[in-house]
């Protein structure tokens, strides 16, 4: 059954099925839970498990995915379910108002905004799905979500709308109060395991490093195993510490400078660069892209340290480099390598809400290398 593709959220799918069987579907959702486990998969897995034309998988509440509505739904081109993402325009990255509702006096350059469009009955499903990732700001403005707010009060019957976020307590409040809830939770390490590795492979210790990597985000672990460079960049960044932590805080500002280096290199920017003035701006945007994954490998050594000076080796997640911990213990405490983690987060977050690059990366360093 397609719904068990989906690992470690079996409270959430068995709600969303038991909806179908009961022919209680609701007219609006909100899905929320941390990044990258699931939500977005799970709402386009509904949307097929409600238009699926296989009647004996209907009476289950879960889909085929090999019918004509499940094919075109995995495309993208079923004309009754949408997603919205964010798109850059004028500078901003947001779900723009005129995928909500057309401006008074203007055309959209959208096929038909969602509030006209939900108007409309379905065209070749049962019901019309409208996915909204994310619904939180800033990529979900205030004015879109007050403009959404028109539908969800007096829904077509034929109408599910499912908003997606990982930061529930940024989506306004009027639209909340007018949707069910469901939340995701953070998979168990085993499941990650499971869903990278074959049942009759055992798993290899990059896999089981990516497993522990993840913190339970088994989209980010799916993808990372589609992106080979992302071990490439490991590595090189464990290099990179293994040979300046014996120099302690004078290499600070070399470290920190490498950190940028590999992020710039995680991820190629996509977009023409025509001037200085954009290549800044292109460098700066991938750099808050990538920095945050980045900074999450470098948490993954210190926390990996940690263990070791612990006498707990087998809580490493990095087991591939065992030898580099066992060569590294005993250079600092357990307090500095708490404190060093706590330093990396909290980079992570200043870099998140748009901090100096340099000053929370240079800060951070003097913070987590031997004094």
């Amino acid at each position: 059954m397609p719904f068990l593709q989906i690992f470690a959220q079996d409270a959430s799918i068995a709600l969303l099925r038991r909806s179908i069987c009961l022919d209680q579907v609701g007219h609006a959702y909100l899905f929320f839970g941390p990044e990258g486990i699931g939500k977005r998969t799970t709402a386009l897995a509904f949307a097929k498990a409600l238009n699926c034309t296989d009647e004996e998988m209907r009476t289950t509440g879960d889909y085929c995915d090999h019918c004509r509505a499940c094919r075109m739904i995995n495309l993208g081109q079923h004309p009754d379910v949408r997603l919205l993402t964010p798109e850059t325009t004028g500078g901003k990255t947001v779900i723009p108002i005129d995928a909500i509702r057309t401006k008074i006096g203007e055309s959209s350059p959208h096929p038909l905004p969602l509030r006209e469009d939900a108007q409309l009955k379905p065209l070749e499903g049962r019901r019309k799905v409208y996915i909204i990732d994310p619904a939180n700001r800033p990529g979900f403005q205030e004015e879109a979500g007050n403009a959404l707010l028109l539908i969800l009060e007096e829904p077509p019957p034929y109408v599910t709308i499912i908003l997606i976020s990982s930061r529930p307590s940024a989506v306004l409040p009027t639209l909340v109060s007018r949707c069910q809830p469901v939340r995701f939770q953070l998979a168990p390490r085993e499941a990650i395991v499971r869903a990278l590795a074959p049942d009759d492979v055992s798993p290899t210790d990059a896999t089981l490093a990516i497993a522990g990597m993840a913190a339970g985000r088994i989209g980010w672990a799916l993808s990372a195993v589609a992106r080979p460079r992302l071990l490439e960049v490991r590595g090189e960044l464990f290099a990179e510490i293994d040979r300046l932590f014996p120099a302690g805080r004078p290499a600070a500002l070399r470290l920190a400078e490498q950190l940028q280096v590999l992020a710039a290199g995680l991820g190629q920017a996509q977009e023409a660069i025509e001037d200085d003035a954009k290549a800044r701006v292109s460098a700066d945007r991938q750099l808050r892209r990538n920095l945050p994954e980045l900074l999450d490998l470098t948490a993954s050594w210190w926390r990996d340290l940690l263990v070791t000076e612990m006498q707990q080796p087998d809580m490493r997640i990095n087991r591939d480099y065992a030898d580099l911990f066992d060569h590294h213990c005993g250079r600092t405490s357990t307090a500095q390598l708490r404190q060093g983690l706590q330093a990396i987060m909290h980079a992570k977050r200043l870099i998140e809400r748009n901090a100096n690059i340099d000053l929370a990366l240079e800060r951070m360093c003097m913070m987590i290398l031997p004094s």
